[in-house]
This record gives C-alpha cells, sequence and structure tokens, in this order.
C-alpha cells in the first residue's frame, strides 16, 4: 500500500503527494470512508488504491483514498493535521504590531493543540527600531516563545527561518496582510504565491484563500535529513473568529502567571482584581502588555460564558413534555405538531366527533321532510 500526505482539498477531492513514487496524485476518498464520515484535511497521511501513474509530466496521476492514517494532532482554525510547528505571524509596522492578538493565538493553539511548538514570527522587522526588537524579546523569549524577525522584502532572518523549518511540518497562522506568503516566496525559490500591497496604507492584501501545504527544498545538502520538510500556507484570521477558551483555563497558558499563582491564597481566583490575590500583589514582576491580554482574554471569557448560560437556561414551555407515572417523570423534547402523531385517545375522540356529527346531520335531514313531499 502506498502512503501519502494531503495537501490539499481539490475540485471535490484532494490532492496527495507520494515519497514513495515521487509524484503528485488527485484522488477522491472511497465511498466506504465517506458513509463512516471519516474526514480528511490538508496534512493527514492517508492510504493509496487504484494508482494510476500520469500519462506526462504536466498532468497528474490519479488514486483513491482508501484509509487515514491515526493523527498526532489536528488544527481546527485553519484544518490542517500532524503539526510539528506553528509560527504566529505578524508585522512590526504596515499593519502594526498587536499584542493581544499575538497572545490570543498562543493561548488557542494551546488548548487546541498536542505534541507542537509555538513560535512568534514577525515580518517587516526592517522596519522596526533595535529597541522595539529587543522589547520583544524581553517579553516572550523567557517564557520559551522563540522570535523569529524577518523582512520578506530584505531578506533579513530568512537564513535563520530556514534552519527552523527545515525537517518540520510547519503552518504560517495570522491575519491577512502581514506577508505569510511573501515569507514562504523566500523559503521555495520559483514558487510565487501570489501576493498584492494596498499601495495607500502599503500593507497586504488578503490573497489566500485556501489552506496548502508546500514541499520545502533541502536548504543545507551536507545536513540531510530523513524526511523533507513541509510548510503550510493559510487564509488569513483576525481576533474575532477564535474560539473563546473557559474563563478558568486561560491561567493556565500564562506561564508567568502560573508561577505567581502557586501563592496565590484563592484556589478559584481569576487574578483580575481579587483582594489578596498573590499575582494582583505582584503585578510589577509582569509585562504590563502579556498582563493586559491577559484580562481582557478572561473577560471575554467569562461574557461567551454568561451568554452560553443563560442560552442553555431559557426553557420554552411548550417545547418539553413530561411522561413516565410517579418516581419515573422524564422530560422529552416535544415535537414540532405537523410531526407529531396523534394519541389513540385523540383518534377516538376524533371518531366520536364525526359520529355525532353525522347522526346530527341525518336527524336535521329527517326533521325537515314534510307529509306533502311524501
Amino acid at each position: 500500500m502506498i502512503t501519502g500526505k494531503v495537501l490539499r482539498r481539490h475540485a471535490g477531492g484532494y490532492l496527495v503527494h507520494s515519497d514513495q513514487l515521487n509524484a503528485i496524485f488527485q484522488c477522491p476518498l472511497r465511498g466506504r470512508l465517506k458513509k463512516e464520515g471519516v474526514s480528511i484535511f490538508t496534512g493527514d497521511l492517508v492510504e493509496l488504491d487504484e494508482i494510476e501513474p500520469a500519462v506526462s509530466a504536466s498532468e497528474r496521476g490519479s488514486a483513491v483514498i482508501s484509509a487515514r492514517h491515526e493523527r498526532k494532532n489536528l488544527l481546527t482554525k485553519p484544518f490542517i493535521a500532524n503539526l510539528d510547528q506553528v509560527f504566529i505571524v505578524q508585522s512590526m509596522h504596515q499593519p502594526e504590531w498587536n499584542p493581544l492578538l499575538c497572545d490570543r493565538y498562543i493561548v488557542t493553539l494551546q488548548l487546541e493543540l498536542d505534541h507542537f511548538r509555538c513560535f512568534i514570527l514577525l515580518n517587516k522587522c526592517d522596519l522596526a527600531q533595535n529597541d522595539e526588537i529587543s522589547a520583544l524579546r524581553n517579553i516572550y523569549e523567557p517564557l520559551g516563545y522563540k522570535i523569529f524577525f524577518v523582512s520578506a522584502k530584505s531578506k533579513e532572518g530568512i537564513a535563520e527561518l530556514k534552519q527552523a523549518v527545515e525537517g518540520k511540518t510547519s503552518v504560517l497562522i495570522g491575519p491577512s496582510g502581514v506577508g505569510k506568503s511573501s515569507i514562504i516566496n523566500q523559503l521555495i525559490p520559483d514558487i510565487n504565491l501570489k501576493v498584492d500591497i494596498n499601495e495607500d496604507l502599503l500593507v497586504g492584501r488578503h490573497t489566500t484563500t485556501y489552506s496548502e501545504l508546500y514541499k520545502l527544498p533541502r536548504f543545507d545538502p551536507d545536513t540531510p535529513r530523513k524526511q523533507a520538510g513541509w510548510i503550510a500556507d493559510t487564509p488569513g484570521f483576525n481576533m474575532g473568529e477564535l474560539e473563546y477558551p473557559e474563563p478558568a483555563d486561560v491561567a493556565w497558558q500564562f506561564p508567568e502567571i502560573i508561577e505567581l499563582a502557586k501563592e496565590c491564597r484563592f484556589s478559584n481566583c481569576l487574578h483580575t482584581g481579587e483582594a489578596g490575590c498573590n499575582v494582583e500583589a505582584k503585578l510589577s514582576l509582569l509585562a504590563p502588555s502579556r498582563y493586559r491580554s491577559y484580562c481582557v482574554i478572561v473577560g471575554d471569557a467569562q461574557n461567551e460564558a454568561k451568554i452560553r448560560r443563560e442560552s442553555s437556561s431559557k426553557i420554552d414551555a411548550g417545547s418539553k413534555k413530561q411522561v413516565g407515572g410517579p418516581n419515573k417523570a422524564r422530560v422529552l423534547p416535544r415535537l414540532n405538531e405537523r410531526f407529531r402523531a396523534s394519541s389513540r385517545r385523540k383518534e377516538k375522540q376524533n371518531l366520536n366527533d364525526i359520529r355525532k356529527s353525522a347522526a346530527e346531520l341525518l336527524d336535521d335531514e329527517t326533521t325537515d321532510e314534510s307529509p306533502e313531499d311524501n
């Protein structure tokens, strides 16, 4: 059986690359997998069957996806499977660096993914001052988040980035216009991904409309890897599209707050203004931007949790019914009137009503007849 990696969804099927055959195949999903509800996403490892090689170099071969391997992890915004590392991409300027958005990405990724590394990738570093770069390094790198400062325009920092992605499956995620496609163009010669610049605002425009994996070249032939590296470009998405975590889970995604929370007197403290909280007492040890992000994310999570509670507690009296005898009562959803089957009691009552109406009608007809008519 031939194994392949899904590069992207394509025309109702999937583009799958096979290292064994060094070829790309256009593949539908076997009907059995559709019936079983098996999902296939970019990055999945799959088994190929019914392989038909391409007739010419300008064409693709065909095959059928017959099975999917177990996933190491799955990112759902956007959908990409089996990632080794994620690069949160923003620009230093044009558009401006947004610390809250970066921290929201970090929280979302850490709650969702297992077995991955998280990096921060800042493009357009040629527009930044040295003190801006140093300040960001001092905030994030002591917490374990390495920052790559690059410029797709001047190629600054690209060599270091090549070393980080070689032999790994990586994905670039971030808002539109920060240069994700431009960075991949620097990593892979001649790929020529579409990029567009708003000349008035000097920021990138949204051009990527789907997620796709691209095979990386071997940057250093003297240090061969067992596997080729892969990198995914993704459509841009912003803060409003990220999932809201549970309020109590947010603190566990901020290493610096976890450390201070160990000595907090309250076991259920959210560290956002509670009297006697150890985190509140030692705010000087935290980066102000990080603590602001923490408070905003906790506040958003609380609001979202409140909305969920209120929505679930609203009960429409006409939408439920109680069945069962004493001590065995159960509440079941009530079907819409047009989908309900009539009860035997109601059907019997309706039949009696019909009989009664027919009898009354017959009596009226008999009374109306006169002797002269006979």
